[in-house]
Parts: C-alpha cells; sequence; structure tokens
C-alpha cells in the first residue's frame, strides 16, 4: 500500500467568559469583535474545497457568549457606548470609546479604510487622550466608531453584505448608518453556530471540546502537578485540590456540546494542551476517545526528542478505557500562527507544503501531522482575515497524491497510521511542557491564594445555602478558574487591558462572597497586578528554550523563559539616549547556548566587535558583519 501523510488541523476556537452575571454586563467585546471576524470565516474558508477536512474545538464559554451576542440589545460595555448618540456621551465614556476604538492593527485592518487612517492621523499628532477629545468632533468620533467596526468584518462579511461593502468606502456616517450596521451584525452572528452545525452533519469537519470555562485541569486536580512538570517553579504553600471542580468542568462541557449539536464529543482539546496522568483519567471516566497537547510532552513522557515520535499517535491506557493521544506539530502550527503573516501567501504555502513533503519522505511508512493552534488570534495579521493564504493552502493540499486531511476522530481509526501504546504520561501544557505561565510568578501565586481563600469560605458556608445559590456560587468558581486570568498576571504577556483583566478575575471572586451575604475580604478589593515599576534590568532563565538561528524572532514563544538584560532599564534615559543594544536576550537548551542582541544592531555593520568572555577560560571576539544576524558558533 502506497504511504500517505495525513494532516490533522484543529484550530481552537476560544474566548474567557467577560460577562459579570451579577451586574448582567460583558465587561470586554472580543467575542463580539472575533464573531464578525473570525468564528464564520474559518470554516468557510474550508466549506469552498470538497475533500479538505478539520477539527474545531469549540471551547463552552465561548459559545455561551456567543448565543448572548446574537441579540442586538446585549449589554456590552463598549456596544452600549456606541449604540448612544454622540451627544448624549459623558467625558469618561469618549475617553473610553477613543481608547477602544483604536484597537485594530494598522497595516491589515486599518490602513485599507481611508477614514478610519485619516482617523488614525489625527489621533498619531495628539499627545493624549484629553488632547484627542478637544481635536475630535461628534462626527469624527461617530466616523470612528463605524470605521473601527467595519475593520473587524472579516471577509465573509465584506463580500456578502451590502451594508458592509457600502460603508466600506464611505466616508462620514450617520447615526442610523451605525444601528443599521449594528442590527446587520447581530443577525450575521446568528448563523455562526448553524454554519457549524450544518458542517458538521455533512462530515466535512468534527467539533470537539474543552472544559467548560478553559481551566488548566491538572492544577486543578492537584497544583502540585506544577511540581512535576517543573521542580523549580513555586506554587502557593497551602491549597486545596479541586478535583470535583475539573469533573465539573469536564461534564458540563460535555453536555452542552449534546444539547447545541445533538451528539456527544469524541475529543477534547485541554485547555492550553494541560494534561497529566489523573486528567486522562478524568477525560477516559467521562467517555472522551481522544485528547491533544503538545510535542514536548510526548518527548518529554519517552525521554527522546526525535521528530518522527509526533507522527504517530498514541494509546494511553487508564483504568476506565483507552484514550488516544494526538501530539502538536509546533514547528508548523508556529509557522501559521506566527511566521507565515510576514510572507507572500505564495512563498507561505510554499514552505508549508515543503515542510510537509519533508516529513512524508522521511516516514518509513504513513504518517500524521497534527497542526493546532488559535483559530482566530493570527489572522489580523494577514492580508484579507487569511482568505487568500487559506484558499491557496487548501487547494494545494487538495492538489497532492501523496496527502490528506482528516479530523482527529478519522485520525485515531486510521490504520495506516502507526499507533503506540504508552504507560504513563509527562505532566505539561503546550508552553515550555510545563504550568510555568499560569503558576509560579508571585501574581500568578497570589490569584490561585485568592480563589483558595474563598473555597474555604464557600466550605464553611455552604450548608446555608439553597439550591440556586449553591449554582451561581460554584458558577463563578468555575469562570475563575479559567486559564485567561492567569495567563495576564505576572511579566510573561502583556496587553494594555491587563487592569480589566484583573479587574474581572476579583470580581467573580467577589460576587461569591455577594451570594454568600458575608463581608468581601479586602485583600479582593487590591489590585493583584502591582501598580509599582518592577522591570528589573536583568531576569534571569526560567526555562530552556528552543530557537531557530535565522536572524529573526521566528514566534512569539521562540525567547520565551529566557534570561533579559534591559539595558535600556539599566541606566537612566539620558544615558541610553544613543545606545545601540537596548537589550540582550540568552538562554540554552541541552547542547547550545542562545544570545539575541535588540536594539539598532544594523548601524554597527563593520563598526563594532562583539566579545563574548566565559569566566577567565574562554573568550569570543568577532566584528559584527552581516552574516552575525543570523550566525552559530560552534
Amino acid at each position: 500500500m502506497k504511504k500517505q501523510l495525513y494532516v490533522n488541523f484543529l484550530w481552537h476556537m476560544h474566548q474567557p467568559y467577560y460577562k459579570d452575571d451579577l451586574a448582567k454586563r460583558y465587561e470586554m467585546p472580543w467575542v463580539f469583535l472575533h464573531a464578525i471576524k473570525d468564528y464564520y470565516d474559518m470554516p468557510w474558508y474550508l466549506s469552498k474545497f470538497t475533500s479538505t477536512k478539520a477539527t474545531f474545538n469549540l471551547v463552552p464559554s465561548l459559545l455561551v457568549q456567543l448565543r448572548d451576542y446574537e441579540n442586538f440589545d446585549i449589554d456590552d460595555k463598549l456596544l452600549s457606548a456606541i449604540k448612544k448618540e454622540i451627544s448624549q456621551l459623558s467625558y469618561e465614556e469618549k475617553t473610553y470609546l477613543l481608547e477602544v476604538l483604536f484597537f485594530a492593527q494598522e497595516n491589515t485592518m486599518i490602513s485599507g479604510i481611508k477614514r478610519y487612517k485619516e482617523l488614525l492621523n489625527i489621533k498619531k499628532k495628539s499627545k493624549n487622550i484629553d488632547e484627542l477629545i478637544e481635536v475630535f468632533s461628534n462626527n469624527d468620533i461617530l466616523d470612528l466608531e463605524v470605521c473601527f467596526l467595519l475593520s473587524w468584518c472579516g471577509s465573509y462579511l465584506r463580500e456578502n453584505s451590502e451594508i458592509v461593502k457600502e460603508f466600506i468606502v464611505k466616508r462620514a456616517f450617520t447615526h442610523e448608518d451605525k444601528i443599521a450596521l449594528l442590527h446587520e451584525l447581530a443577525n450575521f452572528i446568528k448563523t455562526i453556530i448553524p454554519f457549524y452545525k450544518t458542517l458538521l452533519n455533512e462530515g466535512k469537519i468534527e467539533i470537539s471540546t474543552t472544559p467548560f470555562y478553559h481551566p488548566i485541569l491538572p492544577l486543578l486536580i492537584d497544583l502540585g502537578s506544577a511540581k512535576e512538570a517543573n521542580r523549580l517553579v513555586a506554587i502557593p504553600s497551602e491549597y486545596i485540590k479541586l478535583e470535583s471542580d475539573a469533573k465539573a468542568q469536564i461534564n458540563d462541557a460535555i453536555n452542552y456540546h449534546k444539547q447545541l449539536f445533538q451528539t456527544a464529543p469524541s475529543g477534547f482539546w485541554p485547555s492550553e494542551g494541560s494534561i497529566d496522568k489523573d486528567t486522562l483519567e478524568l477525560l477516559s471516566q467521562s467517555g472522551i476517545k481522544w485528547a491533544c497537547s503538545d510535542e514536548d510532552i510526548i518527548f518529554k513522557t519517552l525521554n527522546k526528542k526525535e521528530r518522527n515520535l509526533i507522527n504517530k499517535k498514541y494509546k494511553f491506557k487508564t483504568k476506565t478505557d483507552d484514550i488516544y493521544l494526538m501530539f502538536r506539530n509546533r514547528t508548523l502550527s508556529d509557522a501559521i500562527g506566527f511566521d507565515y503573516s510576514r510572507f507572500s501567501e505564495k512563498e507561505a504555502v510554499e514552505d508549508f507544503v515543503q515542510k510537509l513533503k519533508n516529513i512524508y519522505e522521511h516516514s518509513e511508512g504513513s504518517a500524521c501531522v497534527n497542526v493546532i493552534l488559535d483559530g482566530e488570534n493570527a489572522w489580523e495579521f494577514y492580508k484579507k482575515n487569511a482568505k487568500d493564504f487559506f484558499i491557496l493552502l487548501y487547494e494545494k493540499l487538495e492538489s497532492l497524491d501523496w496527502c490528506k486531511t482528516q479530523t482527529m476522530s478519522e485520525a485515531i481509526k486510521n490504520e495506516e497510521i502507526e499507533e503506540k501504546t504508552i504507560d504513563h504520561i509527562a505532566a505539561g501544557s503546550w508552553i515550555n511542557g510545563d504550568f510555568a505561565i499560569w503558576i509560579g510568578h508571585s501574581e500568578k501565586n497570589r490569584a490561585w491564594t485568592l480563589l483558595m481563600q474563598t473555597k474555604k469560605a464557600y466550605i464553611e458556608h455552604k450548608k446555608e445555602l439553597d439550591h440556586i445559590k449553591r449554582q451561581a456560587i460554584e458558577k463563578e468558581f468555575h469562570i475563575a478558574e479559567g486559564s485567561d486570568w492567569f495567563w495576564w498576571f505576572g511579566d510573561d504577556h502583556y496587553t494594555a487591558q491587563k487592569g480589566e483583566f484583573d479587574y474581572l478575575f476579583r470580581k467573580h471572586l467577589i460576587n461569591i462572597y455577594s451570594l454568600l451575604d458575608v463581608d468581601i475580604p479586602s485583600s479582593l478589593l487590591k489590585p493583584i497586578i502591582s501598580s509599582e515599576k518592577k522591570d528589573s534590568f536583568h531576569k534571569l532563565p526560567k526555562n530552556k528554550i528552543s530557537v531557530i538561528i535565522d536572524g529573526k524572532e521566528s514566534s512569539f514563544f521562540e525567547w520565551l523563559g529566557a534570561g533579559e538584560v534591559r539595558l535600556d532599564r539599566a541606566y537612566s534615559v539620558m544615558d541610553t539616549t544613543n545606545s545601540y543594544i537596548k537589550k540582550i536576550l540568552y538562554g540554552m537548551d541541552d547542547e547550545n547556548i542562545y544570545i539575541a542582541l535588540k536594539g539598532k544592531i544594523r548601524a554597527l555593520r563593520d563598526l563594532a566587535k562583539l566579545s563574548i568572555e566565559f569566566g577567565d577560560e574562554e573568550k569570543l571576539e568577532f566584528l559584527i558583519t552581516p552574516s552575525c544576524f543570523k550566525n552559530k558558533i560552534t
């Protein structure tokens, strides 16, 4: 039998729960914005092809919110402000709008709308929001509101909505225009979930799920699993094991999936690809047939780092039943997520297919490649919301006689793909093979501590509560256990909305105390994110890193966990005005030491010498030339 390469795409669609249930209000608009840009576009691209298949992982916390946004009258902080007549806006509302309404990528989302680009240029000339409010007329703010909404409209809407097509080229808008557009977008959101159902029933896609509010299951079951994954990580000294919450998050997800799609899910993408032995036991108990994680996990499990290991399927034996495991090809997944937006569509597809061809040619028999990544966050960096890229990619894949796409459930049943049985699994996630993104930093640990303290208060008062209050409280706990809050705590990642994420996390815990009808601890009223500037000049490495020597930062995660020397923070601003090197990154894997210099490096070509000293024993010294921008020293 001729060997084949099977490509298993899994597009992970996820947003945390932005609604404050007690206030009955959405505090952040990201579900709405990605709904009009990504959640329909991604399956729509695939639907144009006859044999291309994929798995879409739809997180329940996203689906619940999508259904809310089908309603034009939804109470969303941003949309409620946009719906107002400009003359009725308070100064605070204008300030809020002028901050949020420029949350769009300039090159791919703003520049194609001439009026939006004009408004952005005015903003760039203003020193601050107060000055911008003085400069912007009411008509300017109205135009900005409409242009912002248009910029988030995906390719489907731009090609199929008459209102969107008309407004994209329009220069001045009325309040009636704005309201008509908002009605159009709410009606469009109503079509998203039915579209997935249609493709599911046609057999073109599989729909998998994730624990309901996207928690890190191993950490819920036992925070000590963080130590199993990385013995150096610091965890709170006292904690409660929340296995019952983990079970509830799994079972609630399965039941909601059944309710929405009239069938049980076969597979799970555990939140952030986070697994350990106990997590797989719980999934198996719930009837789940397959789960996925990152390549690092199988490398750690087998204590080997051989690329062919991720091109097989694995059967993991649990006390209940076998569960299949598929492991993410990081190179191919990250290439789509982080690299190809900088390529032409033709170059990107050629590179992707060549990487597949290399795997195919080096495989002894049929093999599979698991391409797993976010299905919403990368496309704003691509032209036309990545439509041209995906059309060319799927078209190319369909033309190859040695390559086929399939769903994850088809993959585990495919007898051509080599199968291995394993009886243990390393604990970890899709980032660095551990859980350090969600625990270990003082801010992350404080969040866990506040969660545990709130759980203790609930246990103390639980007997006094009726069933309805218990349900409401347990829902707030499940929301607060979501991975996203912990993602933004600490110094791993940055967003201008860190404060909002901090507030929402604490608000869910505050709501529990309100439902308990007991005093809210003062510790919950203080931000977890420190207002003090704690950016140190030198940070030690946190993890091993894996770097491609190509003279560029190949992905956002390439240097994540590396040591960092910030020369721009080591001295005063005056001292570093003319400094060429702003930042030094360094780290290592099992064989190499990696060093990256960031700043005005090209200005040093043929002028400066780089000297690296290893104690008193060894010294490397060389002139900085063009070759140094992607140089490996042995």
